[in-house]
């Protein structure tokens, strides 16, 4: 409407000032040309601006997304880990982390090619997520390791996902050019303790309980050792089983 006023301002003007054409006429015109070019012209500049925004939307995506397996890359979680971990200082919530790693996936790539390691990577994944809820956050931590924030979770549901995950993990079976790949992941839980000073520190503990997984065989569940609780946390607990 206001682009066919301005269109008969315009005529009624020129004509005015050229001092002669048919008035009527010249209305006529300039609302045919604006009946007839304007569907076309706006959905030309609304398919613009659509795909703008969808491009603006996949670019945010691919910023924050690990491009092999579809996860958040480690940028992202490490964002998102220090405001879990600020937010459960600051309410006096549990938090734990695990971390996983595949066992001789060496093996796999040497054996069946860095293609079929690449989709074994991406299938144990999906088999992680699965298995994780709507606020937990999964991300590829790099390699062949992932890592998971539990928020609001303690140590003792922490490793009851974690053994989750490894039981998928291990029925977990990958046809590639005609044979069966299989693969087994060990993981390393930590949860949130007085010790932990960063999201560092308690990455470190995942980490070395991750290690002792190895150690014991591989396909393994282990958790950091349990220390002392945040003195807040402690409190909460004890208030809850009394």
């Amino acid at each position: 409407m206001l682009v066919w006023v301005v269109s008969l301002a315009i005529t009624y003007v020129m004509i005015r000032l050229a001092g002669q054409g048919s008035l009527g006429l010249g209305m006529v015109i300039a609302s045919a040309c604006v009946l007839l070019l304007g569907p076309v012209v706006g959905y030309g500049v609304l398919r613009l601006i659509f795909q703008l925004e969808a491009s603006r939307q996949r670019i945010a995506e691919l910023a924050v997304t690990d491009e092999l397996t579809g996860c958040y890359n480690r940028r992202h979680f490490m964002e998102r880990a220090e405001l879990e971990w600020l937010r459960s200082r600051r309410h006096h919530m549990p938090l734990a982390l695990i971390l996983l790693d595949a066992d001789d996936f060496k093996q796999v790539n040497d054996t069946h090619g860095h293609q079929c390691g690449d989709h074994l990577l991406r299938e144990m994944a999906l088999q992680c997520r699965a298995s994780l809820r709507g606020t937990d956050v999964l991300a590829r931590f790099g390699g062949e390791e992932l890592i998971v924030l539990l928020p609001q979770t303690d140590l003792a549901g922490a490793l009851a996902i974690a053994e989750r995950i490894r039981h998928q993990v291990q029925d977990l079976v990958v046809q590639w050019q005609g044979q069966a790949v299989t693969a087994t992941v060990s993981l390393g839980v930590a949860a949130l303790h007085a010790s932990h000073a960063s999201v560092d520190a308690l990455i470190r503990d995942a980490d070395q309980a991750l290690y002792e997984a190895k150690r014991a065989g591989r396909n393994r569940v282990r958790g950091a050792p349990v220390q002392e609780l945040l003195p807040e946390l402690a409190i909460v607990e004890s208030t809850g089983q009394a």
